[in-house]
């Protein structure tokens, strides 16, 4: 690396803590700390949204993973409108209408706190595990870049983003969001420009070589559970896995809640999400164009690198002084912004959810903070065994799915229907997570069924039991279940 670009990465790092320490006055309740008081603008969520989609897993394993096969990783997103439907129309509104700080604060309102803990509970070790990637991503450009070892420099991107989310909250993690998103976005438009005046004939050639190489390959019509990504699994699991990843997690939808209404909310989570789709596509592009260039230029050895470090191979021996400092900082913007509201989420349910069982003296912002710095040092621990997750794309959607299918049935289940009851839904998440299990390491079905298969099962057997159960009875609130006329009339 040259001094130009020891400069551009400081300069990031440098501004990204300064809108921390700008966002750590004024949190002076939980509130604050976690909501940033309902009073975020829906076009910086919708920013941060972005941000912590397209993470450092993406921003690498994305050029990877197309660099090593093809496109029909993107046939998820046909679930996306059907996603946005569930979301926008039956989650956000009951959301705000309870104005709750953990998403998982509803169950023991709908259900009991056996309910409550048992979700929360599933979502920290989904996320512990999730996190850990995240921050290993960037660590492996980083610690190339500067010949430094790569467990130093993974302890220290966790380090550096824990200590600005553990000042200023939610705040602080959307507003270094946006500002990181502008860095992302640079170093993508940067990379396609700069790779494309590299290969002989420009897109014509990197088109035609990929599309030779089945490359592009996006559709595939099997009916097979086995295969990876067909369009079956996309439209369905891919539904499922969305309305998981935004809905029923806390760490996607707390910045939504932090805007000033469900249109607003609303607004956030279609733009982060439909955009998140155009830039997926761009960074797939990056890998497509990665694959043109060391086809042409095979004496690189860029054709046997691990698809992981495809990316980084040429941002570190291509890119010129000041675009590869700008690369750097694009990736760990990627991951910062990611790892950043993972953390504070995990701290939000943590707080919110179990420790007003632990004692009985309310939570603080004190105690959040060090509830941040535990979590933090945690994950850039596990985090050290990065090496062993395999593509780190497939490796994150994989533990979502794994995860999270349980948790989207028991709040689907609550609020669509009155019948079901703390007993079903109890029982039925467990049905649904042994499900999960059995699927995933007892038969060889694509990871895609894993959510769908999983909140099936935790809906299907949480009704029957509900109804078999003589505490069966309806929601105990309206509030609390969908209400067409409420819905209404807090989405327009």
């Amino acid at each position: 690396m040259s001094g130009t670009d020891f400069i551009i990465l400081g300069v990031y790092v440098g501004l990204v803590f300064s809108v921390g320490l700008l966002c750590a006055r004024g949190n002076q309740t939980l509130k604050d700390y976690f909501l940033g008081s309902r009073n975020i603008p829906w076009w910086a969520a919708a920013c941060s949204g972005l941000g912590a989609i397209v993470s450092g897993i993406a921003y690498l394993g994305a050029p990877g993973l197309a660099f090593s096969s093809d496109y029909s990783y993107h046939i998820m997103r046909l679930g996306v409108p059907l996603a946005l439907v569930v979301i926008c129309v039956v989650m956000l509104p009951i959301f705000f209408r309870l104005n709750i700080c953990s998403i998982y604060e509803y169950l023991e309102r709908r259900y009991d706190r056996r309910v409550r803990l048992c979700a929360g509970a599933l979502f920290v070790l989904s996320k512990c595990g999730y996190l850990s990637i995240v921050i290993y991503a960037p660590s492996l450009v980083i610690a190339q870049a500067m010949g430094l070892s790569l467990t130093a420099v993974v302890l220290a991107t966790g380090g550096i983003t824990m200590a600005y989310t553990m000042l200023g909250g939610i705040k602080a993690v959307i507003w270094t969001d946006t500002l990181q998103v502008s860095v992302l976005l640079s170093g993508i438009v940067g990379t396609i420009v700069v790779v494309l005046n590299r290969v002989p004939g420009g897109i014509f050639q990197v088109i035609q070589t990929a599309e030779e190489a089945g490359r592009l390959h996006l559709i595939n019509w099997s009916f097979s559970l086995t295969e990876t990504y067909t369009v079956w699994g996309g439209l369905i699991g891919g539904t499922f896995l969305l309305i998981s990843q935004f809905g029923a997690n806390q760490d996607e939808i707390q910045r939504f809640l932090a805007t000033k209404s469900v249109r607003q909310a609303n607004l956030a989570m279609t733009s982060s999400m439909l955009v998140s789709i155009a830039v997926g596509i761009c960074l797939f592009f990056i890998g497509t164009t990665l694959f043109g260039f060391y086809s042409a230029y095979p004496e690189k050895g860029g054709l046997t690198v691990d698809p992981n470090r495809i990316f980084a191979k040429f941002i570190l021996e291509e890119m010129p002084s000041g675009m590869r400092g700008l690369l750097i900082a694009a990736v760990l913007s990627a991951s910062m912004s990611t790892i950043s509201v993972i953390l504070n989420s995990l701290v939000t349910v943590v707080t919110r959810d179990f420790v007003p069982i632990w004692r009985k003296q309310a939570a603080s912002v004190y105690g959040a903070r060090w509830l941040t710095l535990m979590f933090g040092t945690s994950v850039s621990v596990l985090a050290c065994f990065g090496s062993q997750f395999g593509n780190i794309l497939e490796a994150s959607a994989h533990i979502i799915s794994l995860f999270s299918g349980s948790i989207t049935g028991v709040f689907l289940l609550g609020m669509l229907c009155k019948r079901a009851n703390a007993i079903g839904a109890f029982w039925g998440m467990l049905a649904g997570m042994l499900a999960a299990l059995v699927v995933n390491f007892c038969t060889p079905v694509s990871f895609l069924w894993l959510s769908p298969v999983s909140a099936c099962v935790k809906i299907v057997v949480g009704y029957l039991i509900s109804l078999g159960s003589p505490q069966s009875q309806v929601a105990r609130s309206e509030e609390l279940t969908i209400n067409v006329s409420c819905v209404r009339s807090h989405t327009l």
